[in-house]
């Protein structure tokens, strides 16, 4: 999934004269389709929805932020182009473009881009709020599935330090999931059947039969989600091993 970051610069400010204003960032890699996609838009800490285009003409990727209208000139932000939506195309009029806009905004709307993220989450710390804040960025609904406690016990040899109730809690604070749900015992996988996700999201450290399966799992669903490695957040201090002998 193609992700690009840049600092929003002036345009021709021709999409804030049809009422649908776009933060331009210069790219010139031209390993982008001329094409309308569904964008996810990192600004300030937050992920917003919206739709964008790659003029390679300009040397310009343009994004429409959804519901949004402040001045970000100067400000870097981060583009995840989630799926195409159509080729570009040319239009007779502005009002004939802007009804497209409309209708492109109407079916980025109405889809769900599911994101899987994967865990124990036992003892709960920033590398788990920047994982999910990052798989989040990968679609428009992010369910995480937390270990039970006889699946951490069975993985790691030994009882996760706090329960299943207390992790799904600690999970849910961090107020960035969608859904937090506990893993299935009898069915690992039927996690990736009931959501056919959009993107599975893995931490940098997660290795085991079930990650090696995914890959074949995926294909024989027929899906087209794409794996995602999260990179680590400073595995030398960031580390639930780690964190858990300070706290013993």
């Amino acid at each position: 999934m193609k992700k690009i970051k840049g600092v929003v610069i002036h345009g021709n400010a021709l999409g804030r004269t049809i009422g649908f204003p776009t933060a331009n960032i210069a790219y010139s890699e031209n390993d982008i389709e001329e094409s309308v996609f569904h964008l996810n838009i990192v600004l300030w800490k937050k992920i917003h929805q919206g739709m964008g285009t790659y003029m390679p003409q300009k040397k310009v990727f343009e994004a429409h932020i959804f519901d949004f209208d402040a001045d970000i000139y100067g400000q870097e932000i981060e583009v995840i182009l989630l799926q195409k939506i159509r080729d570009n195309q040319k239009f007779a009029s502005l009002e004939d473009l802007k009804a497209q806009i409309k209708k492109d905004q109407k079916e980025i709307l109405s889809h769900t881009l599911n994101v899987l993220s994967f865990g124990s989450f036992d003892v709960v710390h920033p590398w788990h709020f920047y994982y999910l804040f990052e798989a989040r960025k990968y679609g428009t609904h992010l369910i995480t599935i937390i270990a039970t406690d006889a699946n951490i016990a069975k993985i790691k040899w030994k009882p996760p330090k706090n329960p299943l109730l207390h992790r799904v809690e600690d999970v849910m604070k961090l107020e960035i999931c969608d859904e937090v749900v506990a893993w299935s015992e009898s069915a690992p996988l039927s996690w990736i059947a009931q959501y056919t996700p959009h993107s599975i999201c893995l931490g940098y450290d997660q290795r085991g039969p079930f990650v090696d399966r995914l890959p074949l799992e995926i294909k024989n669903m027929w899906l087209e989600s794409e794996l995602i490695r999260i990179p680590s957040l400073q595995p030398e201090i960031y580390k639930s091993s780690l964190l858990k002998k300070t706290l013993i």
